[in-house]
């Protein structure tokens, strides 16, 4: 039986960040992976036990060691793979281990709470005399005895007994009650099952694939046989399948599923959006059935917990979910399957601020299986990583049946308003709406805005109204004519006179999807319209419920965001309109171009699916601007070898890697004088032999670009350089250094690596 016992400690704090040696008790068998209740200073909190082990290590002989109070759960254990996985994670975003902990494994969640436990009897003669004697310990006894086991929370057993602290220590002095830490996992009666989480007895991996229902393309069966080959290899392998809209990337997915299932191993397939993932989860389970699970952060605990035990023990073999799937445990994992790769729905926007393709990687390089990354319109890291051979290419250049890639019109918005035409709609765009509306056919409008217009502005002072909690512009809406911030969600009415002039020259400037379909109304009033926005898929189901609806053509037309530019496909759509393309190409990131360019390619790529052929019109007032001409001629390879090579000029990645800082404090000149302290110690690791002769470069510190956001105020530091390693390591001495100044006192620090926007 091992002594002793290393635990990673749950606490957010920096500081204590770390794992300690505890004493094992003889009546306690710890195993690795198992949730413990340890002595920290003067508190008790939870832990991890990552190691066990007969000695301590060096250094540490003769110490007085406290001992491991509790264990939490016999049967949740923590698989090996997964610790070593957050340990990773934690070193590369620079962020606590018990956070990366709490990311890989969400049955982590959970809390340590006092309850009090009954010891006597309501009934013993002595417990009864208190009814004169002291009826508020009556009463209190009497609620405990109540309680379901006798036993209830101290904050719970407070509030319904209605009695004094002084009381409950001479109910525990008198040995009426007991004290006692526990355990509470939310839904944690799901874990009382058979088959418990980290149990060995898989079941049978076993299955008879389902014969194929289609023929594959040549283009498709390569592809298939190119995943497969790097499999069969054995190495940690990464595969880029580049497949022009329409070209059945999601069939050769299904086909390596089935194979990967035959051959006894399990995969994961993530799509960049939870409302994507029953549409995409309906198409696996006709061919693979109760094999089939979705994950995804929108489950409840109780939910989540149950799904990740059917996984561990081997009743489900294919994931399907969105970014947080990629930590499925499942138990023969071969193949994790990134659709849409170049989607930022990938990256975590909260520590652990990971990206799901690295974690992937990581993952198959544990399990030397195959990352299989595809899209139409790839990130220009991963297709420069497939040029230069560090990762496999595979290319699908045609669509999948007679179906062909949509001619594309750009309409110049300025010849539109020099002719007159002050309408959302071009000419062109109106005249191929009103035919595609005669000849039964739909229609698809995007504009990357929702709400009715853009802002609310002052025409003679220019004061724009802005969010009290945030430093953006309030948006309005003209449904509950409010004006809402799209950051924290703050709402208010439109002012009739400006709050800071007085003048009655205020107006709405800027137009978003309520106010396309409200125009589209005015010109086809007896013409159906749905929306697809964030306003409008707020519940759970209506997503579905709104593309369902499109799909069943109760609608000739589909005005949304950028939701509806990926992965949907519907046969009677021969029309897509861009309505502002400039929208996201001036928005103030070295990446607003690529940005532009996957998104009007995506959004065009929605038309002439079927054997209807499909047009396209893109609304500008930037028509000879690249990434608009090159999506315009679905030529990624063009815009490719262009953008790559400004990104090579001005040193931004993938030549370079940038590590972000963000400070946050409610005070703005608590976080000012936080930036400029972390600015310092940063500076003073320039001095260190190994860091000072290297191309490192610190920019800032310097306000956000929200400086202000849910009345947390913002400065960030960005570090940059060619070694992502020596990025990181530079990072993490600087924010140790700064964590040991009172500078730090109550600042919350954000560090991403490689950050997807400014």
């Amino acid at each position: 039986m091992y002594r002793y016992a290393e635990v990673l400690v749950d606490v957010a704090n920096r500081r204590l960040d770390q794992s300690y040696h505890y004493f094992i008790p003889d009546y306690l068998c710890l195993k690795i992976g198992m949730r413990v209740l340890v002595p920290l200073q003067n508190r008790k909190v939870q832990g991890l036990v990552v190691n066990v082990t007969d000695d301590l290590p060096e250094g540490m002989e003769g110490i007085n060691l406290k001992s491991i109070l509790e264990i939490g759960d016999q049967d949740s254990l923590l698989p090996v793979e997964l610790i070593e996985l957050a340990y990773w994670l934690s070193q590369t975003t620079i962020c606590s281990v018990a956070q990366s902990l709490h990311t890989v494994w969400p049955l982590l969640k959970g809390k340590i709470e006092d309850w009090i436990i009954l010891l006597a009897s309501v009934e013993d003669p002595d417990v009864q005399t208190l009814q004169w004697l002291d009826p508020e310990a009556f009463r209190a006894l009497t609620v405990l005895n109540r309680a379901r086991r006798k036993a209830v929370s101290l904050k719970v057993f407070l509030k319904r007994a209605a009695i004094s602290v002084e009381t409950l220590d001479k109910l525990l002095k008198q040995g009426w009650v007991r004290k006692e830490v526990r355990f509470i996992t939310p839904a944690q009666a799901s874990l009382e099952q058979k088959t418990h989480l980290g149990q060995t007895n898989i079941a049978n991996p076993s299955i008879i694939p389902t014969p194929r229902p289609y023929e594959l393309t040549a283009e498709q069966a390569a592809a298939v046989r190119c995943v497969l080959t790097a499999l069969e290899e054995g190495l940690p392998q990464t595969v880029l399948l580049h497949g022009v809209t329409g070209s059945g990337k999601t069939e050769v997915y299904r086909d390596l599923i089935t194979q990967v299932l035959a051959q006894g191993g399990d995969a994961i397939l993530l799509v960049p959006e939870i409302s994507l993932t029953s549409q995409v989860a309906r198409y696996f389970e006709a061919q693979f059935g109760e094999q089939v699970i979705i994950l995804h952060s929108g489950l409840r605990q109780k939910e989540k917990m149950q799904a990740w035990a059917d996984i561990s023990a081997g009743h489900k073999r294919i994931v399907i979910g969105a970014r947080s799937a990629v930590f499925a445990p499942l138990p023969r994992l071969r193949l994790i399957i990134l659709d849409e790769e170049h989607d930022g729905a990938y990256k975590q926007d909260e520590n652990p601020k990971y990206h799901a393709r690295d974690v992937a990687r990581k993952r198959m390089e544990q399990r030397r299986g195959v990352v299989l990354l595809g899209s139409a319109t790839p990130s220009l890291e991963a297709y420069a990583a497939a040029k230069s051979g560090k990762i496999g290419l595979v290319v699908m250049s045609t669509r999948i049946g007679k179906s062909l890639l949509p001619p594309v019109e750009i309409v110049d918005m300025r010849d539109e308003l020099r002719q007159g035409n002050r309408s959302i709609f071009s000419l062109s765009l109106k005249e191929k709406l009103r035919d595609r509306i005669t000849r039964g056919e739909q229609t698809m409008l995007f504009l990357n805005r929702r709400g009715y217009s853009t802002f609310v502005v002052c025409r003679e002072c220019g004061h724009v109204v802005n969010c009290p909690s945030c430093d953006i512009a309030l948006t309005y809406h003209t449904q509950g004519q409010a004006m809402r911030c799209h950051y924290c969600d703050h709402k208010e009415l439109p002012p009739h006179t400006c709050p800071k002039c007085k003048s009655r020259y205020i107006r709405f400037f800027g137009q978003g999807t309520q106010r396309v379909e409200e125009e589209l109304q005015g010109l086809f009033p007896e013409v159906p319209v749905l929306r697809l926005d964030f306003d409008t898929t707020r519940s759970n189901e209506a997503h579905h419920m709104i593309l369902d609806r499109f799909r069943r053509q109760e609608a000739s037309v589909l005005v949304g965001t950028q939701m509806m530019a990926k992965g949907l496909d519907f046969p009677n759509v021969t029309l897509v309109g861009v309505i502002a393309a400039d929208q996201t190409l001036n928005m103030p990131d070295f990446r607003a171009r690529e940005r532009t360019f996957q998104l009007l390619t995506q959004v065009a790529g929605r038309a002439g699916r079927s054997t209807k052929p499909g047009e396209v019109v893109i609304q500008t007032y930037s028509p000879r601007d690249s990434a608009v001409v090159r999506a315009a001629h679905h030529d990624f390879e063009g815009f490719f070898w262009e953008e790559i090579r400004y990104r090579k000029e001005r040193k931004y990645p993938p030549y370079t890697h940038i590590i972000r800082v963000l400070l946050l404090h409610e005070k703005e000149e608590r976080v000012i004088k936080g930036a400029n302290e972390l600015g310092t110690c940063l500076q003073q690791g320039m001095q260190e032999p190994k860091f000072g002769n290297t191309e490192l470069d610190i920019l800032g510190p310097a306000p956000a670009v929200l400086s202000r956001l849910r009345d947390q105020w913002r400065w960030q530091i960005s570090v940059k350089g060619t070694s992502q390693d020596l990025l990181r390591s530079f990072l993490h001495q600087g924010v140790q250094r700064f964590f040991k100044n009172s500078a730090s006192n109550g600042i919350i620090l954000n560090i991403e690596v490689d950050p997807l926007s400014s």
